[in-house]
């Protein structure tokens, strides 16, 4: 069966996605060089992208997702991510260093540079997710939902946020699925990764 309800929430938290990145991208407005045919091409990439995944989180199927909601708990606080920076901000100024200057030509500025970052190590741990995909959303939910509030647990857990959320997320959204739908799409997700990639990267003259 296919639920409508479903389909449209996801559909929702897709552009919620989508207009958070287009927010920081216009942040950055003064550094794009060819915006109309960039706007063009990641328009073109990552709608279909959000439609996909909101088409298929619609059906339900037997099998329940690896990791179910209520297993998560609640383990996010204003408190635990002030308490996080320690951590979590020397890895965002790395991310922003490398990142934005791939291009001796064209720098990518800060904040646009952390989506840069953002799909690179997604996208590779996708690519992970060829393989071993229940290990990447076990491990992902093992250390983002960890119950220790320590410094060092609450560093990791913020800075897994920003590396892995996107892809765990969508991987265990596909774990409902059989081997031959879940495999097709994640190769799918490869390419788009590669291709959202250079499509924001074109907007800085890359």
């Amino acid at each position: 069966m296919f639920s409508i309800r479903k389909s449209l929430k996801t559909l929702a938290k897709g552009q919620l996605c989508f207009l958070i990145m287009t927010f920081i991208l216009l942040t950055n407005v003064s550094h794009w060089r060819d915006p109309l045919a960039s706007w063009i091409l990641i328009l073109m990439l990552i709608q279909p992208g959000i439609f996909l995944l909101a088409f298929v989180d619609g059906f339900r199927t037997k099998k329940a997702v690896e990791v179910e909601p209520e297993e998560r708990g609640s383990v996010f606080s204003l408190k635990g991510f002030l308490k996080s920076l320690w951590f979590l901000a020397p890895v965002l100024l790395f991310m922003t260093l490398t990142m934005g200057h791939l291009d001796r030509e064209a720098v990518v500025p800060f904040p646009s540079a952390l989506i840069l970052g953002f799909l690179l190590v997604n996208g590779f741990f996708n690519f992970l997710s060829l393989f071993v995909p229940s290990y990447v959303v076990l491990f992902y939910v093992a250390n983002v939902y960890d119950k220790a509030n320590t410094a060092w647990s609450e560093g990791f857990r913020y800075t897994m946020l920003y590396f892995w959320s996107l892809n765990a997320e969508i991987q265990n959204l596909l774990s409902r699925f059989p081997f031959y739908i879940q495999r097709p799409i994640t190769l799918l997700l490869c390419i788009w990764y590669i291709f959202a990639y250079i499509s924001i990267g074109s907007l800085f003259g890359w």
